[in-house]
């Protein structure tokens, strides 16, 4: 984790410093002024279903997708979806509301907005709250639990330490960026982070010397 907000870290310093790095960063940023929400939605599913996907054929954990696997990343892909689209959505009105400045009163107030108040009320209920609703079946039912605090308690507190811990320094580096390359970055801080993860949930355990 550490060295994956190292390296962001890095990037942000390469944008300014190296014109390569920021010539590249900028036909990025154009084509995703270009392609709209379109483009939110689908670098959303990649980083959030498909790279993490990858990681687990790579980790061995995953061989071959049966049905079942395959429905489930598919809604996983539409979850990450749509909150990549809220979250790029959620980044323009940060520049309208805050301005598009990179003075550290700027990067503090985004920041704190948006681990505080963004996260916790928004995308990751949200986000739980679409998980919950495939794990349900679909059920009409299940949204009468969705919005309730012991859904919440279960579900989006113990989420909430961690993504402190990893979006923080990650978001200061992602408002460091002009506003039409925050979103792209912060596709890569979800890229990365997912394949960390799936590295650390399929770590071997160590070996029993029991009798």
């Amino acid at each position: 984790m550490l060295l994956i907000q190292f390296l962001s870290a890095l990037l942000v310093v390469a944008y300014y410093r190296a014109e390569p790095v920021q010539a590249i960063s900028n036909r990025i940023a154009e084509f995703k002024v270009a392609h709209g929400l379109a483009f939110s939605f689908f670098a959303g599913a990649i980083a959030g279903a498909g790279i993490p996907e990858v990681a687990k054929v790579v980790t061995g954990r995953v061989r071959r997708l049966d049905r079942a696997e395959f429905g489930k990343l598919a809604w996983t892909a539409v979850v990450y979806g749509i909150v990549g689209v809220t979250v790029d959505i959620f980044y323009r009105y940060q520049a309208v509301w805050f301005g598009a400045g990179i003075d550290p009163k700027t990067l503090t107030i985004k920041t704190v907005v948006d681990m505080f108040v963004f996260a916790p009320f928004l995308s990751i209920p949200m986000a739980c709250a679409l998980f919950g609703w495939w794990k349900a079946g679909y059920s009409i039912a299940f949204w009468k639990r969705a919005f309730t605090i012991d859904f919440y308690k279960r579900e989006v507190a113990p989420a909430m330490p961690l993504c402190w811990a990893f979006w923080i320094p990650m978001l200061i580096c992602t408002y460091s960026l002009p506003t039409t390359l925050q979103f792209p970055f912060a596709v890569l801080g979800e890229g990365a982070w997912s394949v960390l993860f799936v590295f650390m949930v399929t770590q071997p355990s160590e070996p029993s010397h029991s009798a």
